[in-house]
This record gives structure tokens, sequence and C-alpha cells, in this order.
């Protein structure tokens, strides 16, 4: 796979469009040298897209779900149609029917993204209701695979909420109450040292109420999980451990296809955006304007839902004209999707009023390298126990309300009756969608911003509100942060995986 920066893209674009309406050889040679490389790389994308779905390196077995069936069924076909029956783009005839093969996985892309949100949900829900089809025999309640609970013990809770390398000194409780350091020079790191049989570590160090050795070994389905042999986060050693591995392991699996489908995507929709329309989606925007239409946007889908006035979003710049590089509907789309958020917190939080609700900044600011939007709001806040979720593809709002769902469906329905499955319209229909209960929000949102070279996160006080940062990167030379599939099969759950991993053939004829 050929990993772009949108600097080649606005590169390649404005060459093409100087070029698009030539009737010299000069515009032919032109386009058949961006369709040629799009011939070659579709195939590599898309299949790379269909072993990772068959291999599937998540612990939930999601080929048995209807929606994910149909999902890798879909880029089956588009995998065909691509290489069995669309010809090699040399010739301006053979170049039409591959701009319109094109075109038709440009009109599937919603289709597809429905089918992978819905899949997500099913997913959530068989997780949540323990369905033995497709979760693992090891994390079904009853499981002998659970790590046993025992009776009162002394328990050294990470002060830390990532998983620590214990390499390093890191906080933790000890019996006596008090903080200490653990000490990575007593820590044994490889199998047997100190006499430790089984190969966990041991740490030597003070009695505790625990024997002496003390014993600091993984929990045995967390090893298998992460795969990692230095992988000793005693917060995994606790009845959630296993769920915790298996929802990281989840969500590195969905962030690699999200952002697979968001490259292959790109490369379809600018060729024909460039092809059809005359403009290239990459383009030098002012991100001001962008945002400035999706508080708009936002504020109309709330006073809709709720049949009051939307709480007032200031916006702050103190660098309105500032420029830079993006996709636009991409911006939109996560600008959109925060504002959202931060006006159905406000609303719901202040519920005793109808008006006079706290107002939402939204602030814009540029650097040399960054452009930067702050969204403050005084929602109430998150629970510091619930941070992890606000970026699980599996804990996303269940059940949008009646009428939200009624609304959404209605404007797929006229999406589709007018042809304009295209996530180009999206800045169209955006003020037609429901408040929540659509998509797959912030963990989409935030690699949509990883994508380009950015980043999304969030800061919460529980009781007052959250601010969420975007940042987008200045530099047009970020590459895609794709991982290859080998990258992402070699990180998989031993085991767990529908089929083996890539063969080397196979991995040298989609590498």
């Amino acid at each position: 796979m050929t990993k772009l920066t949108l600097s080649q893209y606005y590169t390649a674009g404005r060459h093409l469009l100087k070029h698009r309406n030539s009737n010299s050889d000069a515009g032919f040679s032109a386009f058949r040298l961006t369709a040629n490389f799009l011939y070659r790389e579709l195939p590599v994308r898309i299949g790379q897209t269909v072993i990772g779905l068959k291999s599937n390196p998540s612990p939930y077995n999601i080929l048995h779900m209807q929606q994910f069936g149909a999902l890798m069924n879909n880029y089956a076909d588009d995998l065909s149609l691509l290489v069995d029956h669309t010809p090699e783009p040399n010739t301006p005839k053979a170049n039409e029917e591959f701009v319109n093969a094109l075109r038709r996985l440009k009109s599937k892309y919603r289709a597809n993204m429905w089918l992978l949100s819905q899949g997500l949900r099913e997913l959530s829900w068989a997780i949540n209701s323990h369905d033995p089809q497709i979760v693992p025999e090891f994390m079904l309640p009853d499981s002998n695979s659970h790590r046993a609970q025992s009776s009162p013990a002394c328990h050294y809770y990470s002060s830390t909420l990532a998983y620590p390398d214990l390499s390093a000194p890191m906080a933790y409780l000890a019996p006596s109450g008090e903080m200490e350091m653990t000490d990575p020079a007593k820590w044994s790191l490889s199998a047997g040292q100190n006499g430790d049989e089984d190969g966990g570590a041991r740490y030597q160090g003070p009695k505790t109420c625990m024997p002496d050795p003390q014993q600091w070994k993984p929990n045995q389905v967390c090893s298998e999980f992460c795969d990692e042999a230095s992988c000793r986060n005693p917060r995994l050693w606790f009845s959630d451990g296993t769920q915790r591995c298996a929802e990281n392991q989840t969500r590195r699996f969905f962030d690699w296809l999200y952002s697979m489908n968001l490259g292959t995507q790109l490369l379809v929709e600018d060729h024909v955006a460039i092809h059809d329309y005359g403009h290239n989606l990459v383009q030098i925007i002012q991100p001001l304007d962008i945002a400035s239409r999706a508080a708009h946007d936002a504020s109309l889908i709330c006073e809709r839902h709720y049949g009051f006035p939307a709480p007032v979003i200031k916006i702050i710049a103190p660098k309105p004209a500032v420029t830079t590089t993006y996709v636009p509907h991409y911006l939109y789309s996560m600008l959109f999707e925060l504002l959202k958020n931060a006006l159905r917190a406000t609303v719901e939080h202040h519920s005793n009023r109808r008006k006079g609700f706290p107002m939402i900044k939204l602030i814009m600011c540029s650097g040399d390298e960054d452009v930067t939007f702050k969204i403050s709001d005084e929602g109430g806040g998150i629970p510091l126990s619930q941070v992890d979720a606000i970026w699980s593809y599996l804990k996303t709002t269940k059940e949008p309300t009646k009428n939200a769902a009624e609304a959404e469906q209605q404007t797929d329905k006229e999406a589709k009756r007018r042809n304009v499955l295209s996530s180009i319209t999206f800045m169209q229909r955006g003020s037609n969608m429901s408040l929540f209960g659509v998509g797959d929000g912030l963990p989409m949102a935030r690699q949509i911003a990883r994508y380009f070279g950015g980043d999304l996160d969030l800061v919460s006080m529980e009781g007052v509100g959250t601010d969420a940062y975007l940042h987008l990167s200045r530099s047009r030379n970020a590459t895609e942060p794709t991982l290859d599939l080998n990258t992402l099969l070699e990180s998989s759950i031993p085991g767990t995986a529908s089929s083996p991993h890539l063969s080397t053939s196979s991995a040298s004829t989609l590498a």
C-alpha cells in the first residue's frame, strides 16, 4: 500500500484540473498517469480490507453477524469489479470505464459506513447480552478462564490511566496506605530469572501482606490478548482485566478499518470530483468559515430536537483569516460532532431551564505547526471512570429517539433518490441529521483527525464541563498513519482470528 500525504493529493489535483478541459494528448496523459496509479492501488487497499475483516484480529466472532458479513461481501464485490471487470485505463474509452467503476464505488460508501456503524451496535448488544456465538468462551461470565477473585488482599492500584511500562518507576498504593514507587531494577523481565518457573516477573521488594518473594504475574488472559511479555499492568489483574484487553484490541482493529476506509474513499472521491465536477477535495481552506457553518447547523438540529432555542455558540478567533490545507467536509464533520455533543450536554445538564443556558465557546488559534480548535461547554463534564468509554466503538448511544431515527431514515431516502450518498454531501445534509444516536461519533472524529496528522482530545471536569481540543496539522507532508495489514495481524490475539494470518505470498501480493 502506498501511503500518501495531503501535499501529494493537492499537487496532483491541481495538475489534473489544469488539463481537465484539454483535448490534447497531454490532457489524457495527465489523467492516465493518475488513473493507472489508482488502478493498481485501490485493489491493494480493498483487498487488505477484505483480508483484515476475514482474519478478524478482534476477540469477537464478528463474521457471524449479518452486518459485518454483508460489509465484507460488499468489499469483495468492489475488488472483483476493479480486478475482473474493469480494463486498465490506457485508452480514453478504457479510462471512461474505469471512472464509471469509481463512481459505483463512491455511491456505495455511505451504505458501507452504515453497515459498519450498525454492525458495531449489533456487536455491542451481543457483548452486553453475552451471546456465546459472538463472545469467546473464556470471556463469558461463567468461564473458568476468568481470574478467580481472592478474599480481601492487598491490591496495588496503578496511579496512571494508561497501561504503564514497568521498566520505568510507577506509583502505587502500598498496604500501609502510603504512595510508593516501584524499583525497575528489582523487576525480572525475562522468563525463568530469579527461579520463576512460570516465566512471570518477580518483584523483590519489601515484605507485604503477600508471600515473599512477592509474585507479580500478568493475567493469563491479558497475556493472550496483548501478546506482550512485558504487559504487567496491575489494573488488568482484576475482574475487568479481560474486558479491558478485549476493548483495546477491538478499538485497534476498528481504528485500522476506519482508517483504511477513509484513505480508500478519499482516493476515489478526489478523482471523481476532479473528473466530474472540476474541483479537488484537498483544498486550501479558511477553517473559521467551516467552523461557523458547523456551529450554525449544530444549533439548528439542537433547536429542532428539543423544541426551544439552542445555547449560544460564541466563536472566538484571534486570527480569523488563517488558512491551511485540508479536506473541508472532514473538518466540518469533526466540528459538527463536537458541537452537537456540547449542545446536548449543556441542555440536559441544565434541564430545569429552557433559556439562559451557559454559552458554548468555540476558540480557534493558529501557530507555526497547528491550527487548534477548543470547544468549551458547561454541560456537567464526564466522570473519570467513563473517560475511556468515550473513545469506544462499542459504547455509542444505543437508541436514538423515535423522531430522530425517523428523521435520519427520511434524510437517507431523500439522499438515495437524488443519488448523493457521498461523504462530499455531508455538509449539505448535516442540519437534517439527528442530534445523537447516528454514526460512531467521537471515535471516528478522532480517527479522521489523526489520519491527517492531527489529534482530538478531551479534558473534562465532572460537575462543571468539558473542553475538546481538535488539532489540525499545518504540515502537508504528514503521511497516512494506517497500519500495514501484517503489522495489525501480528499484534492480534493468538487463536481468536477467524482465518490464519497472511501467508508470505499473499502478503507480498498486497504490500
